[in-house]
This record gives C-alpha cells, structure tokens and sequence, in this order.
C-alpha cells in the first residue's frame, strides 16, 4: 500500500467522526438577532403578502356612533365597523372582516380595535387586508 492509499483511508475513516449535519447553538444575544431578523423576514412576507385586490379605499364613510356599518369589499368579504364616540376628537373602531365560502359557511373572522380622530383618513391592515377610511362621525 503506498501513501495515497493510507491518505484515502484515513480520510473515510476520519469522515465518521465528522456530523453529517450541524446545530448552531446561540448566545443570549445572538438568539435575540436571530428572533428578530426572523419577525422582520415574517413581517416582511406578511407585508409581501397584501396585493392590489386586498387593498381597499373606502373613502368617508359615515357612521353613527354605536351603530353597525357594513361594507362588501368583494370576494366573499364584507367589513362590519363598530364607531363608538370617546370624546370630541376621539373614535374607536372595531372592525370585523368576515369572508364566507360559497356555500355562505364561515371561512375566516378577524376583528381589530383602532382609536382614530373624526373626519382624518388612517390606514390599518385586518388580516391580509389593507383598509383606509375617513371616518366621518354624524350629528345626534
């Protein structure tokens, strides 16, 4: 056996004791990077994910304070919005987003509370939808 035949089998023989897959193990710090270039990259694809045909723009919208308004955005989707006058210059909104298969079962259900000013337009993403309104509060 010459030296090239020994280097051969040193090599496969070395090569069990090599993993043949590997675990990074992190720091405190490095998993805490690691966590949040992972939410960015989540963020980002759920960002990525809102398509022209999930944006909506409702424009003004009247609503009467603790009243109901429901809007078809199309698709089997219709927002219910829920005003409920805090204050003079203060609007909470709960907006339900409801989508409905064919057969009119439920098929998804996302609610969300924003607090907004009457009559200034603001923009808020419900589930992989992307909602601006104008809110425009009538007189009791």
């Amino acid at each position: 056996m010459g030296a090239s035949h020994l280097a051969v089998i040193a090599a496969i023989s070395l090569s069990g004791l090599v993993p043949s897959s590997c675990t990074k193990v992190f720091s405190a710090r490095e998993a805490k990077n690691h966590n949040a270039n992972t939410n960015t990259a989540a963020a980002d694809a759920k960002a990525a994910a809102i398509t022209p045909e999930n944006t909506r723009d409702l424009g003004e919208l009247d609503l009467t304070n603790h009243y109901d308004t429901s809007v078809y955005l199309g698709a089997g989707r219709s927002c219910t919005i829920s005003p409920k006058l805090l204050d003079k210059d203060n609007l909470q909104l709960t907006l339900t987003l409801q989508s409905k298969q064919a057969d009119g079962k439920t098929a998804g259900l996302v609610v969300t509370r924003v607090t907004t000013r009457p009559g200034k337009p603001f923009e808020v993403g419900i589930g992989d939808m992307d909602i601006t309104i104008t809110p425009q509060i009538a007189p009791e």
